[in-house]
């Protein structure tokens, strides 16, 4: 692809976000006046509430909406509009589209504060121009973990009290069996299933027959098989907690949030401190006092140290092809200067590339504009709450 037909997509990308703007802005104008004369007639209060139906419905009957789509897009609308100005202008000239305008208004109304809601406004406009809607909506729930982090451990543990397992069944020999769990538990388990459909044999021992499963019927078989043949009533988490503050603020001096590796989660403050009060929790140092900076050091061979490796997977988190999200787990590390071309095995030369992006890369498909700078996706700026943890989870199994 050529500048030429960059340049034509990004104008039609723009041209289409500022046509949402305007849908968005005229239904917003539309329903404030309409329901405006309402409030001015003489009538009683449930009359004046049925008339503002009325508007609704009129506005969806005309757009060909639901009403309750009619509402939501009001109401997003006049969140930005009123909180997140910044965030409504870029919409108006075409920085951002509907659905990250979305994104950002679903945020800015679970704020509790006008501080929180300016504080979100000033920086998310530079990060929604530049990265995908996934990685938007991760930066958003880190971003609203640490403005009001005792608002989202409360819900947090109000969300909690709701786990439950749902069964239900498809009338074809198959059913749906679902959990919903504690965040820091879910990811426990997502890493054992990955790591043991990975870990079983390619051949089976007895039979010699090749296991042809995909990866996700490994998984699945693997879950059946635990839920049926084990009896344990008790969950055990391990964690690895890499540290990018004094370790005295996690015994209790802030309130910041914890962070998945892979920046998809936050998580409350208090299951940081639980979980790095157990014996088995095993902690990194990502900020290095002078004895020893790991992410300075380089090898003389090919293969970087363990060390060097896991410190690299706590940096990048993912694959580092902007908008990819493969798990850092998933990826190689490529050498950004080959090795045989003179390029050191150092953090300055390495970065966690998933096996498609890898091989793009080491055929020449991967131009270096795509790949993201490292520590990218960290936001240690101008937060009032800082960064407690950043958190790998696994069972104990």
């Amino acid at each position: 692809m050529d500048q030429v037909e960059q340049l034509l997509l990004q104008s039609a990308a723009r041209a289409q976000a500022r046509a949402e703007f305007a849908l968005w802005s005229l239904v917003l104008t539309s329903h404030e006046s309409a329901c405006a004369e309402v409030d001015a007639e003489e009538a009683p209060e449930i009359g004046k509430e049925l008339g503002r139906r009325e508007v609704t419905l009129h506005l969806a009957q005309a757009l060909r909406m639901t009403e309750h789509r009619v509402w939501g897009l009001v109401n997003d609308a006049g969140t930005l509009r009123d909180r997140a100005p910044r965030t409504w202008i870029a919409f108006g000239d075409g920085s951002i589209d509907a659905t990250r305008a979305g994104l950002i208004a679903t945020t800015v109304d679970q704020l509790q504060t006008t501080a929180a809601a300016e504080a979100l406004d000033a920086s998310v406009v530079a990060y929604a121009t530049t990265h995908t809607t996934g990685e938007l909506r991760s930066w958003l729930r880190r971003m609203r973990a640490r403005l009001e982090p005792e608002q989202v451990s409360a819900e947090a543990q109000r969300s909690v009290g709701t786990r439950r397992v749902d069964i239900s069944h498809n009338g074809d020999g198959t059913s749906w069996l679902s959990a919903l769990l504690p965040t820091h538990v879910a990811i426990a388990v997502g890493h054992r299933l990955r790591r043991a459909a990975k870990a079983l044999p390619k051949i089976d021992a007895e039979t010699g027959e090749i296991d042809r499963r995909t990866r996700d019927q490994r998984q699945a078989d693997l879950v059946g098989h635990w839920l049926t043949s084990c009896t344990g009533t008790e969950t055990d988490i391990r964690a690895e907690i890499a540290i990018s503050i004094d370790a005295t603020d996690l015994v209790g001096l802030t309130d910041g949030p914890g962070v998945t590796r892979d920046g998809e989660a936050a998580l409350p403050a208090e299951w940081v401190r639980e979980l790095a009060a157990s014996e088995t929790t095993l902690f990194r140092r990502l900020v290095l006092d002078p004895l020893g900076r790991v992410l300075d050091t380089t090898s003389l061979g090919y293969q970087p140290p363990d060390s060097l490796r896991a410190a690299l997977h706590w940096r990048d988190g993912t694959c580092r092809v902007a908008g990819c999200r493969a798990p850092v787990a998933e990826t190689d590390l490529d050498h950004e200067l080959a090795y045989d071309r003179g390029g050191t095995t150092s953090a300055a030369n390495l970065r966690c590339l998933c096996r498609k992006h890898h091989n793009m890369k080491s055929h020449g498909r991967l131009p270096e504009k795509f790949i993201a700078p490292a520590v990218e996706h960290r936001e240690r700026w101008h937060l009032p709450a800082p960064v407690v943890a950043e958190l790998d989870l696994w069972p104990a199994v």
